[in-house]
C-alpha cells in the first residue's frame, strides 16, 4: 500500500469509513458506552496437563508461569489485585469500567467452593462489568457452568477457551491432552446458557500446513463463537517447544505469511464476531522466534503490525466477513 493511501485511511477503517474488522474496543464502546479497561488477575490455579491428572509439563509452548501478565503481586488476594488495578488504570487510562480477566493457567480447574471465592472477589468492585475466565474446553463441567451462570445477572461473562487447532494430532504433539471435539462440545453447552465464548487459535504450530490452518479457520467461522483471539506461535525461552525449534523440527511463520493468514481468516469470519486480538506478544527477554514479534527491537511495535494487517485488507479491498454468508463460506486460497 502506498503512503498516500495509507495517509487517507483511519486505523481499522477503509476509505468509506467502514470498520475493516470488528475489534474489541468497538464492541466495548457499543456495549458499555464508556472507556472499559482489562485488569489481568492471577488466581494461582493449575492445569490437568501439568499436575498429572492428564499429563505433566503443560502445553509445550507455555512458560512455567502460564504466560502470566505479571501485572500485580500474584500472592495478593484477587480482591487486592482488583483494587490495585482499578486505582492504576483509572488514572493511567481514564477508565470508568473494568474487565476482571482471569488469564493464566485454567481458571475453572478447582473445587466449586474455591472457584466461587475467586469469582466473588473478581466481581466485588462495583465498576467491574465483565468477568473473563481463561480456561480449557475439557475443564468446563456442567457443575462449573452452573456456578459461572449465577454471575450472569451481575456482569457480562466471557469464557476464553483455548482451542488452538482442530487437529488432534497437533493437540497431542503440543501436550494439550484434549481434542478438537472437546472444544465444540464445550461451546455448545456454554452457548445454551447464554454465555459469551472467545475462542483462542494459534497459527504456526509444529507440523501444521497452510491447509490445516484453513481447516481450523473454516470450522471456527462456521461455529457460533462470539469472539476470537488470533495468535502466531511464540517460541519462548525455557519451554519444550523452544528445544523442538532449536532441533529444527519446525520453522516460525514469516510476518508476510502470518498477515496473509490473518486476513484470510478475517474474510471468512462472520462480521459480528469480535476480534479480541490479532497477534501475540511476549514479555521482554522471553522471545526466541519469530523475531518480527519482538516489541522492543526498536524497529517494529504492536501498532505497526496492526497497521500492516489493516493495510493488507485495504490493498485487497476487503474486510471481515466478505466471504461469509450465513452458513456458507466462500473458498480461501
Amino acid at each position: 500500500m502506498n503512503q498516500a493511501l495509507s495517509n487517507q485511511i483511519t486505523a481499522n477503517q477503509n476509505q468509506s469509513g467502514e470498520l475493516l474488522y470488528y475489534n474489541l474496543s468497538s464492541y466495548l464502546k457499543n456495549r458499555f458506552g464508556t472507556k472499559v479497561q482489562r485488569i489481568t488477575l492471577e488466581a494461582n490455579l493449575d492445569c490437568p496437563n501439568r499436575d498429572g491428572v492428564k499429563a505433566f509439563g503443560g502445553c509445550t509452548f507455555c512458560t512455567a508461569d502460564g504466560s502470566s501478565a505479571g501485572a500485580f503481586d500474584i500472592s495478593d488476594p484477587i480482591s487486592k489485585q482488583l483494587e490495585d488495578g482499578v486505582k492504576l488504570f483509572s488514572k493511567r487510562f481514564k477508565a470508568n469500567k473494568f474487565i476482571s480477566y482471569l488469564q493464566s493457567f485454567t481458571n475453572t480447574y478447582a473445587s466449586i467452593d474455591k472457584l466461587k471465592k475467586i469469582y466473588d472477589e473478581a466481581v466485588s468492585h462495583p465498576d467491574v462489568v465483565v468477568l473473563a475466565i481463561g480456561t480449557r474446553p475439557d475443564c468446563l463441567s456442567d457443575e462449573v457452568l452452573d456456578l459461572i451462570e449465577t454471575y450472569k445477572d451481575k456482569v457480562e461473562i466471557w469464557l476464553d477457551i483455548g482451542l488452538q487447532t482442530i487437529h488432534d494430532k497437533t493437540l497431542d504433539f503440543i501436550n494439550r491432552v484434549h481434542t478438537g471435539d472437546d472444544f465444540f462440545d464445550a461451546l455448545s453447552r456454554v452457548k445454551k446458557r447464554g454465555l459469551i465464548v472467545c475462542a483462542h487459535t494459534i497459527f504456526g504450530l509444529p507440523g501444521e500446513t497452510k491447509e490445516m490452518f484453513y481447516e481450523t479457520m473454516k470450522k471456527l467461522a462456521a461455529s457460533n463463537i462470539d469472539a476470537v483471539k488470533i495468535h502466531q506461535l511464540l517460541v519462548l525461552e525455557k519451554t519444550k517447544i523452544a528445544k523442538q525449534y532449536d532441533d529444527g523440527l519446525f520453522k516460525a511463520l514469516e510476518l508476510e505469511e502470518y498477515i496473509t493468514l490473518v486476513c484470510d481468516f478475517l474474510e471468512i469470519l462472520p462480521p459480528n464476531v469480535v476480534i479480541h486480538r490479532l497477534f501475540a506478544e511476549a514479555k521482554p527477554g522471553e522471545l526466541i522466534a519469530p523475531k518480527w514479534a519482538e516489541q522492543d527491537d526498536g524497529k517494529r511495535n504492536k501498532q505497526q503490525i496492526l497497521r500492516m494487517i489493516e493495510g493488507e485488507l485495504v490493498k485487497r479491498g476487503t474486510k471481515q466477513g466478505v466471504k461469509w454468508c450465513g452458513d456458507t463460506i466462500l473458498a480461501v486460497t
